[in-house]
């Protein structure tokens, strides 16, 4: 039966399949949309200096290919904002299949455009145009998955597991994107990472296909029958919940400077520790396993602990952990590195990542969900992925064996500023979400079996 066939004769009240089809879509999307992501990243650091930056200085062109990477960042900032106005605006669906055929296509344009020798500087010129159209793309999915899954799955008892799944996508694309890297080596600098991109195409097809079979969730379209859609969404979300926006952020931002730390900056660091390439490279893809666990217990953890207090603890785990991870890799422990990444990624990326949907969707009313989702982890993106990195390369410089303290101390000062942001978090793991669109005047005024349904969650 027709996806949108059984919401439509179902109600309000969900069919399972639905929601099966819906966290297929969302996963998928995320997957070729972060495998694309770091194959871009990989192909920037080892083919993109000598294929569009031919004429510099080694050290030069590999800034100027991280400078093209980087552009995606504010890019998925503003794709945050167009996004969420068309899905708060028009409809979640729209927004959902819009924007990974956006990414789905630059990446394939990237992977066909030619280089410094054929187009001369028109070639790292539209290299750094298709990144950032990518960036934006990329910047409506985060928003477009959160609310599908919030909405689709608000009366049911399992609410935290589904939503947690927005950001499944993400280990999932960073192991496929690991196993292309591995499978291509030879030839990756050259044309391999060229074919990888291509082989996108592969889950990008049936992900469109689930896509656009799914119809918009029953509470948007009841907020569209009362004429409760605001007419600027990305930006009337400040005046009404600049707040949520602001403490997500900062709280998401730790969990994005983990993952750029543990997962990018790390590289150079145990390089400069005298540890092989080779086994940084296999540490990083069997912690994203890690990942992936983090992921699937944050639902049910949510709910046992209350969506701030597991956070909290995530936090503080890490952070703790940074210590000894750290004086493992100065050490070269090889186990202890082994052992310390992995829960470094279990704690302070996987299970945030699956929590960042969750406090994100129950923290705005259906009027702004698609908006205020994405607009906040998009700033967490840049306060997190873009700050990080290059503040501790300069601090650390060369001498990791000598100012290796620097590396918990950035741990500890994202961790306390999320910590702090969720003392002022709403708890929202018994929010009804249709009770809490009535409570902030989303315009929508609940209807009488509404509260029967949800009180049963199913």
């Amino acid at each position: 039966m027709h996806i949108d066939r059984i919401a439509e004769t179902k109600g309000d009240r969900v069919d399972g399949r639905t929601v099966v089809v819906l966290a297929f879509s969302a996963t998928a999307g995320v997957l070729v949309e972060f495998y694309d992501f770091f194959i871009y990243g990989y192909a920037a650091a080892s083919a993109f200096p000598a294929i569009f930056f031919p004429r510099m200085p080694a050290t030069q062109a590999l800034v100027f290919s991280y400078l093209a990477f980087g552009a995606g960042f504010p890019a998925r900032l503003l794709g945050a904002f167009l996004f969420g106005h068309f899905g708060d605006r028009y409809g979640r669906k729209f927004a959902f299949l819009i924007n990974i055929g956006i990414v789905g296509l630059t990446t394939c344009l990237t992977a066909l455009l030619p280089g410094y020798a054929r187009l001369g500087i028109a070639a790292p010129i539209l290299l750094v145009v298709l990144r950032m159209i990518q960036g934006v793309g990329l910047g409506g999915e985060f928003g477009g998955a959160s609310a599908l899954l919030a909405e689709f799955a608000s009366t049911r008892r399992s609410r935290a597991f589904w939503m947690s799944l927005a950001n499944l996508g993400i280990p999932l694309g960073g192991i496929t994107a690991s196993a292309a890297l591995l499978l291509l080596n030879n030839s990756f600098a050259t044309t391999g990472w060229r074919v990888a991109m291509l082989l996108s195409v592969i889950i990008i097809v049936p992900a469109l296909l689930a896509r656009h079979r799914l119809a918009d969730t029953p509470m948007f379209d009841r907020l569209k029958e009362h004429e409760g859609v605001a007419k600027l969404p990305s930006f009337s979300v400040f005046k009404s919940h600049a707040a949520p926006i602001v403490l997500i952020a900062f709280v998401c931002a730790f969990q994005q400077m983990d993952g750029y730390v543990s997962g990018t900056y790390v590289i150079s660091f145990m390089k400069l520790a005298g540890i092989p390439l080779g086994t940084t490279a296999t540490l990083l893809l069997i912690a994203r396993f890690a990942d992936v666990a983090g992921v699937v217990l944050s639902g049910p953890g949510a709910d046992a602990l209350k969506r701030r207090k597991a956070a909290s603890i995530a936090i503080a785990l890490t952070t703790a952990l940074s210590f000894p991870f750290v004086l493992s890799i100065v050490g070269r422990y090889t186990v202890r590195i082994g052992i310390f990444q992995c829960l470094l990624t279990f704690f302070g990326i996987g299970v945030l990542h699956g929590l960042a949907p969750i406090l994100a969707a129950e923290s705005f009313p259906t009027k702004y969900r698609y908006s205020g989702t994405g607009i906040s982890y998009a700033m967490s993106a840049m306060l997190g992925g873009m700050i990080a990195p290059p503040v501790l390369t300069a601090l650390v410089g060369t001498d990791s064996a000598g100012n290796w303290f620097y590396v918990p101390i950035i741990y500890t000062i994202y961790g306390t500023i999320a910590s702090l942001a969720l003392l002022f978090l709403r708890e929202t793991r018994d929010v009804i979400l249709e009770e809490f669109d009535a409570t902030m005047g989303a315009g929508v005024t609940q209807r009488p079996s509404d509260a029967r349904e949800t009180a049963t969650r199913s």
